[in-house]
């Protein structure tokens, strides 16, 4: 975690009004840091895919498939590191309830860092496909100015139609 990402998630949890409701963390390992003091009223849970600190539920398990209609979802610096992001852009898109908003933060450039692997920074074309095709509406999708990682900010929805979805799957 670095202080750009913790500002653009802090922007986007005032921008939205985020308080009181349900926030699931994607990739919540404590590692340097994490989001968890921005919802200092809302009911958080950490989800990351091995146990360890700031997570609640691991992702994948039986408590994760119980999720549903869960009103926000975060997920800062671990697209980089998924072997699979369709699939967790797909989980997201399941958890989410009709109408819920999630927040994807990703480095666009910068040097790699492998932990617990490193699949590759995440291009603006790239995040599009990956939400459009979950299903997603953007919201907005933007990229940092601030060095070396140039963070991809995408604000995405759960739509109330799949025709409302660019990917209606």
């Amino acid at each position: 975690m670095h202080k750009n990402s913790i500002d653009i998630m802090s922007e986007f949890v005032k921008e939205y009004k985020i308080s009181k409701e349900t926030v699931v963390d994607v990739g919540s390992y404590d590692i340097n840091g994490t989001y968890k003091s921005l919802f200092p009223d809302a009911k958080y849970i950490g989800a990351d895919i091995s146990s360890g600190p700031n997570v609640d539920i691991i992702s994948n398990s039986e408590e994760w498939n119980k999720l549903k209609n869960v009103d926000v979802v975060i997920s800062g610096q671990t697209l980089e590191h998924a072997e699979d992001i369709p699939s967790l852009m797909l989980s997201i898109f399941n958890i989410l309830k009709i109408g819920g908003i999630a927040c994807i933060i990703a480095p666009s450039q910068g040097p790699p860092h492998h932990y617990p692997i490193w699949v590759g920074n995440v291009s603006y074309e790239q995040m599009i496909k990956y939400v459009t095709d979950a299903g997603f509406e953007v919201v907005s999708c933007t990229i940092s100015d601030v060095e070396p990682f140039f963070d991809n900010c995408c604000i995405i929805r759960k739509p109330k139609t799949k025709k409302e979805s660019k990917g209606g799957k």
